[in-house]
């Protein structure tokens, strides 16, 4: 596994948990001002992890409890909506582990589980046999259609408030982050 490394913090885990620890390093140093029912955080150095750690976290948890009905594991959440929001590409289940941070055998157990209920079938990768693509087998599943609108549910309370121009602004400072985070030394 190659070795992640930036501002002095180095580490062999993958990116999620990376940002994940270094959150939890900065946290501890991040001073908290309570108003009513809100919570504001100051720090120029954490906020940004501070901001994705929390939306991932309470993505995580809307999505658990919009689909406790379907008795899925996290693990099964998080390989369902990957690739239901990435319908349009072929996806594999190392790409999913890469991608959300968690362990290749956590997503092939998630994957068998999710095969065993129908929910996603394999195609062959005809690039690199020793992989398989996944697919949602039925964009009309009940699991399937609570996932899409739940995840519309999230991403419109997400960005309620906000003008076109704000995410044109957002997309655009997101994908050159994006484009950075390939620059930061790894090795």
């Amino acid at each position: 596994m190659k070795c992640l490394k930036w501002q002095g913090w180095q580490t062999k885990r993958p990116l999620a948990t990376f940002l994940n620890l270094m959150y939890n390093q900065y946290s501890s140093k991040m001073n908290y001002i309570e108003r009513g029912n809100e919570m504001s955080v100051y720090n120029e150095d954490s906020n940004i992890f501070y901001i994705y750690f929390q939306i991932i976290k309470k993505y995580k948890r809307y999505m658990e409890e919009s689909l406790v009905e379907f008795e899925l594991t996290p693990a099964e959440i998080d390989v369902l909506t990957f690739l239901i929001n990435n319908m349009d590409k072929d996806i594999t289940a190392s790409e999913i582990s890469m991608n959300r941070g968690i362990s290749k055998g956590l997503v092939s157990h998630a994957v068998n589980l999710l095969k065993d209920k129908n929910l996603i079938g394999t195609e062959e990768n005809l690039e690199d046999g020793r992989s398989v693509y996944l697919k949602i087998i039925n964009e009309e599943d009940g699991v399937v259609k609570k996932v899409k609108e739940a995840n519309e549910g999230f991403k419109n309370q997400l960005i309620k408030g906000m003008t076109l121009e704000d995410l044109n602004l957002f997309v655009k400072v997101n994908n050159k982050m994006l484009n950075n985070v390939k620059d930061i030394e790894i090795g």
